[in-house]
């Protein structure tokens, strides 16, 4: 049996959220004191109610959403992994609360588990990213790595397939650090590696679709593109989940409505009405239909459950989080993974039209939008050729 405490530590404040507890499946239950806050931290599948909460359903191996958010994907699961075989466990021995317990305070967000099972990344020392890369290549290659233990307290439990770490990063972008929190002139960031077997321009190919988003009018993130002598840059992103010493809460479409990401299982109008009702803010649902429209046309077919998030603020609001894992991409046979009016292929204006309807959001302001975000798409040809970049992926447009 395996039990976990969970804690909520958003804006330098820890508060006791309840139990987690292994037995023959997963269970969770609030603890009376954080009841009685009324701080609802995952509105749809746990609501704030005494009890026993069991995930029947079994959508991430009886894990609810809101904590499965604080697990890995691909690349930081393999990670994961790795170190609890070393540690005796064998794969199918390993449970989700295994895994937890191993990210201890550094999950993505402001949730936090305790007991914390493994020591964290030595602060402040200097990272080389190539090195680093070239480990990662070694540890998806299957080779005996002295960089397992290294790049897994590094990753923290970012998401995603790619190899990437945590770091802290110098405001003139010329040192790369370890650590948790910020300091001085250094702020917290991910970098992405590209693997052996990814395209060497992806880190490249995208910065340029997070300078077109930008352009588009999509609240992103800061990004950078860091050079390497084995391909055209490491990509990185300041992460929208600390601010300065603070932790924010940060809660997955997937996890807020056990809406697996590896199948397609919502489209652009459920995610529209998410947006509506979690948010109850027109600006944010507006956000989401530039989003639809910006990752349509882009060739983003990538838009699985997990690339939409939302944060809570400082006055336990919601908002939608800068946007994220904007690249192209071939997609499920080729459609979005996302439906747009009903059509995974060949989406026509008239299709984000019909979708963004629901929204409220005026014709003309959709229309506009639609303009806005075809302009800065338009500058592809000219930012490929910039950064010598070579791929057969690309906008729709």
């Amino acid at each position: 049996m395996i039990k976990l405490k969970v804690f909520f530590n958003a804006y330098q404040k820890k508060i006791f959220v309840g139990i987690l507890e292994q037995r023959d499946t997963i269970l969770f239950e609030y603890a009376p004191s954080f009841l009685k806050l009324g701080i609802s931290l995952s509105p749809f599948m746990l609501p704030l109610q005494p009890g026993i909460f069991e995930d029947k359903k079994q959508t991430f191996d009886g894990l609810f959403g809101l904590f499965n958010d604080s697990l890995p994907d691909g690349w930081g699961c393999l990670l994961l992994d790795r170190y609890l075989q070393k540690q005796g466990l064998s794969y199918y021995e390993i449970t989700p609360l295994h895994r937890l317990s191993i990210i201890g305070a550094q999950a993505p967000g402001a949730l936090e588990y305790e007991p914390e099972s493994t020591p964290n990344a030595p602060d402040f020392e200097e990272l080389k990213l190539d090195v680093l890369s070239a480990g990662a290549d070694k540890i998806i290659q299957g080779e005996s790595s002295e960089f397992l233990e290294h790049l897994r307290t590094l990753n923290g439990s970012t998401a995603g397939a790619r190899p990437k770490i945590t770091a802290l990063v110098s405001k003139d972008f010329k040192t790369i650090k370890s650590g948790r929190e910020c300091v001085d002139s250094f702020t917290p960031w991910i970098i992405k590696f590209s693997s052996d077997s990814d395209d060497r321009n992806l880190g490249a190919l995208e910065y340029i679709y997070s300078l077109m988003a930008k352009d588009a009018g999509i609240e992103m993130p800061e990004t950078h593109l860091f050079p390497s002598q084995n391909s055209r840059g490491h990509f990185a992103t300041q992460r929208f989940d600390r601010e300065g010493v603070n932790k924010i809460h940060v809660h997955s479409a997937c996890g807020l409505l056990h809406a697996s990401h590896r199948i397609p299982t919502l489209d652009y109008e459920n995610l529209i009405r998410l947006t509506s009702h979690l948010t109850h803010d027109e600006r944010e649902v507006e956000k989401m239909v530039r989003l639809m429209i910006f990752n349509v046309k882009s060739g983003n077919k990538d838009d699985h459950t997990k690339n939409f998030a939302y944060l809570m603020t400082k006055d336990y609001h919601w908002k939608m989080t800068p946007a994220f894992d904007i690249t192209p991409s071939a997609g499920i046979n080729g459609e979005q993974t996302a439906m747009v009016n009903g059509k995974g292929r060949k989406i026509l204006n008239e299709d984000l039209i019909q979708a963004a309807k629901i929204s409220g959001l005026p014709l003309q302001k959709i229309t506009q939008i639609i303009e806005e975000v075809e302009a800065a798409l338009s500058k592809y040809p000219r930012l490929l050729k910039e950064y010598d970049i070579q791929t057969n992926l690309g906008p729709n447009i």
